[in-house]
């Protein structure tokens, strides 16, 4: 067990994307964004993120736009123009267990 998690966090270590892990732990909420996507029991509209944070509706607006454009995020029901749902990807709880 313990040399399987030894070889997980060594590739981890080189697969690792250090651009993208130094520009999430630069941003703050975009990390708050992950956190509270990775502790939802169900996806989350940008409107309840807001709510979560106590922030602006175009802060949280702004951060799923980065974070979906990351591939960290995704949007269940891009279509609706109106109530899109997000959800965090497997990437995203990758390196937020990363940092």
């Amino acid at each position: 067990m313990f040399l399987t998690l030894f070889k997980y966090k060594l590739y981890l270590f080189f697969a690792m994307d250090w651009d993208l892990y130094a520009w999430l732990k630069r941003g703050n909420r975009r990390k708050e964004v992950l956190k509270l996507l990775v502790n939802s029991q169900s996806p989350m509209t940008t409107n309840e993120i807001k709510a979560k944070l106590k922030v602006a509706l175009s802060q949280a607006s702004f951060t799923i736009k980065e974070l979906s454009n990351k591939k960290l995020v995704e949007c269940l029901n891009p279509k609706d123009k109106i109530g899109r749902l997000y959800k965090i990807t497997n990437d995203g709880k990758g390196i937020l267990n990363e940092i």
